[in-house]
């Protein structure tokens, strides 16, 4: 099964494929921020990459991920975001941060500084929209102001229908990666986040929740899952130059979730993510 059904017609591979997006110098004459995109593949960070993109003080050079060693990356496989990197035409950058870390800021201030001097890395622009947790300041903020860089947020505190119709009216081509109980179930991996499933999350969205969901932690639906509720990748948008397409397996991996487990959130009992197939070889602009 592919990762895009109903695909659209994707362009032939160009013989020298056009140069990646990038913006363009400030209208003072000053050279533009040498910018990274804090980058999972999602809906959220592809809208970041839109935006720095149109931003003419902005200079698009690097897609970064930030991940654990040893971490796996089941809502956000990596083998699908070196495809995107290919097909938007960017250069894709990981810092590691090592598991056994105490100090997790440190480790990704570490990590930014690295950009900073290996890449001339002057800004990191992020599609975080709020807040997560018990946190009180942006992660990514806190983090670039210890490495001496800029912070770039361009989607935070917005109307979370409001993101959702920009990516459709952007004509972003959306999957469903990761989808956690009690608001969804397996039927939702591999579907397209189009207008039909958005009406069905409001509907979602809107339900009251049970008592015993309620006892248990349970928050209503946030429709940009900003609280874990589901995750995303794009196979598509108004950047990439063609399609991304790997094959995936038909049914979706399910997990049973640890109710105490710090990163869940909203006290999901079970996941439900996308399992790509071995030996996955993506097919560019075919």
């Amino acid at each position: 099964m592919s990762t895009s059904p109903k695909s659209k017609p994707r362009q032939s591979q160009p013989q020298s494929p056009p140069p990646p997006p990038q913006s363009q110098p400030r209208h003072n004459g000053s050279n533009p921020s040498i910018t990274a995109i804090s980058w999972t593949g999602g809906k959220d960070c592809n809208l970041s990459l839109l935006h720095a993109h149109r931003d003419p003080s902005l200079d698009v050079r690097y897609l970064v991920v930030f991940r654990v060693n040893e971490k796996s990356f089941l809502a956000h496989p990596i083998p699908f975001m070196e495809a995107q990197a290919k097909s938007l035409g960017l250069e894709l950058l990981f810092v590691d941060i090592p598991r056994d870390t105490n100090d997790y800021m440190q480790a990704y201030i570490d990590g930014i500084v690295k950009l900073k001097e290996g890449h001339g890395v002057e800004l990191i622009s992020t599609g975080d929209m709020d807040l997560v947790g018990t946190t009180e300041r942006n992660w990514m903020e806190r983090c670039c102001e210890g490495a001496g860089i800029r912070v770039h947020l361009p989607l935070w505190k917005k109307n979370r229908e409001d993101v959702l119709e920009e990516l459709l009216d952007e004509g972003f081509r959306i999957m469903f990666s990761c989808v956690k109980s009690p608001f969804f179930d397996e039927s939702w991996i591999g579907r397209m986040l189009d207008r039909s499933a958005l009406e069905e999350m409001r509907t979602i969205a809107g339900r009251k929740l049970t008592e015993e969901e309620k006892e248990s932690g349970v928050k209503e639906l946030d429709l940009c899952g900003e609280r874990g509720e589901y995750h995303t990748m794009c196979v598509d948008g108004p950047l990439y130059r063609w399609e991304v397409a790997l094959e995936r397996e038909e049914r979706a991996l399910e997990m049973a979730l640890e109710s105490n487990w710090e990163g869940n959130i909203h006290n999901a009992k079970k996941i439900w993510t996308i399992c790509l197939k071995e030996n996955n070889e993506e097919k560019e602009g075919v």
